[in-house]
């Protein structure tokens, strides 16, 4: 009896829009000789952090607790980054060594620190640094140095640099892949980030078709020496092209449900001090290592040249004895929380809904008037009453070109330029030989599939098996 083999090669922010006229080019052979396609429907928010949690536990955001790579304490307004610890829901990795499928798990985020698991476990973005023990076993951050693995793209770097570090980090990625995949393994999972990276910041340029077709040889190659593996191609969320963005903090400002303090909003800022300068004198002396050992509360404290979230949470920019609501960023939508009396805030319990329907009311007759197509769910829409961590109102743009922002300004622009030349989407794909049912799959049905496949059963999830 042939042992089952199942392996996933996951491109990060994979979309249609980009592998269908690179196949319809000649570009791209090995995607387009795959017989079963469709669009894989990410979260809401699709992010990176929110969709691999729901793909590595088959739930949705309101059972994982990630919903962006920032999250809010219910309790204040304090700011944690997320991580393993953060999940509220068990992965699969869990569920395959528990019933004794060796499995191989290389960059999935929102996996650090990396659990003890029959197989082995690369921790994904989530990962602090290098210096940190990202492996299961550890002993294998060593053989990685041969390969020159690193985590993510350098936040000191100008844009137009990224893609080619993107683009350097994915060779090192396919080596590692390539090492790893001639180990014993029921089950092998690779994400490549360099696709994300470079439609952010390359849109339509040569970085984007350069990635695409290293994929595509590599899954050529995966196929020519597992061939009696069932292949799967996947990503988390899609891509579109954006130009503009909508400032919900400033449309909140200017409805007077956000308030700030004036005079400590620019002290560091009028002195001329951003972090965008500190990066770059720590990039001229070769000190850019400081940054991963500064702690992040600290580094947020000095201001960027735009004021963000974030920013304007920890340097007390928000007069929170007077503001109603503020809004966080989450790639395509926008995120929105009361300050309720629970946070020490000034939204009385009994108010609550009452403000939600306001509010709601509000942005969709100023969308509306702007031919601006969205959606817009209260947490119990969304998600379900007892999330933890969920925002209150879910704005997600579905107009095409539209991202949000949440920058304050002075000015108070309610439009702005989006961040970056792409954004993501809802649509993902998901590609492969296997007789899956496609008619309408989710990221959050991967978990239950690959359960099934190595029959592990009756394991309550949101998703639902394509098998």
């Amino acid at each position: 009896m042939i042992k089952k083999k199942l392996i996933i090669i996951a491109i990060d922010g994979g979309t249609f829009d980009i592998i269908n006229p690179l196949i319809n080019e000649g570009k791209l052979p090995n995607l387009k000789n795959f017989k079963n396609k469709a669009i894989l429907t990410s979260t809401i928010p699709p992010g990176t952090g929110v969709a691999w949690a729901s793909f590595s536990t088959g739930n949705n955001p309101g059972k994982t607790n990630i919903f962006d790579f920032t999250i809010v304490d219910d309790d204040s307004w304090k700011i944690k980054f997320v991580n393993r610890k953060t999940l509220g829901s068990k992965p699969l990795w869990e569920y395959l060594s528990e019933n004794k499928v060796r499995s191989c798990f290389v960059n999935i985020p929102i996996s650090y620190p990396p659990d003890k698991i029959n197989g082995v476990m690369i921790s994904g973005i989530d990962t602090p640094s290098i210096l940190s023990n990202y492996t299961y076993p550890k002993n294998l951050k060593s053989k990685l140095k041969e390969f020159n693995y690193r985590i993510e793209v350098s936040g000191l770097k100008e844009k137009s640099e990224l893609p080619g570090q993107a683009i350097d980090i994915l060779n090192s990625r396919i080596k590692t892949a390539r090492y790893l995949l001639k180990k014993d393994f029921d089950f092998f999972i690779v994400l490549f980030r360099a696709s994300d990276v470079v439609q952010h910041f390359a849109w339509g340029k040569k970085e984007v078709e350069i990635v695409y077709k290293k994929i595509d040889d590599f899954i050529m190659e995966v196929k020519r020496k597992n061939k009696n593996a069932d292949l799967i191609i996947m990503s988390d969320h899609g891509h579109e092209r954006v130009t503009k963005a909508f400032n919900v903090n400033s449309w909140l400002e200017l409805n007077d449900y956000l308030k700030t303090n004036a005079k400590k909003s620019g002290i560091l800022l009028n002195l001329g001090i951003t972090r965008e300068k500190i990066f770059r004198i720590l990039e001229r002396l070769n000190l850019q290592f400081l940054v991963k050992v500064v702690p992040r509360k600290l580094g947020k404290k000095i201001p960027t040249q735009k004021i963000d979230f974030e920013e304007a949470i920890i340097t007390n920019l928000v007069d929170f004895k007077k503001t109603r609501a503020i809004a966080k960023r989450a790639v395509k939508s926008s995120q929105i929380f009361l300050n309720k009396e629970s946070r020490g805030g000034i939204v009385k319990k009994e108010q609550e809904e009452m403000l939600k329907m306001e509010i709601i009311t509000k942005l969709k007759s100023f969308l509306s008037k702007n031919k601006i197509r969205a959606d817009i769910y209260t947490k119990e829409e969304l998600y379900e009453k007892t999330a933890k961590y969920a925002p209150d109102i879910t704005l997600y743009m579905k107009e095409k070109g539209y991202d949000t922002s949440s920058y304050i300004y002075k000015s108070k622009n309610v439009w702005d330029e989006a961040r970056e030349m792409a954004t993501h989407a809802v649509d993902g794909i998901i590609l492969t030989d296997m007789k899956l049912n496609l008619k309408n799959p989710k990221i959050i049905d991967l978990a239950p599939t690959i359960l099934n496949y190595f029959s592990i059963r009756n394991v309550k999830m949101d998703g639902q098996s394509l098998l």
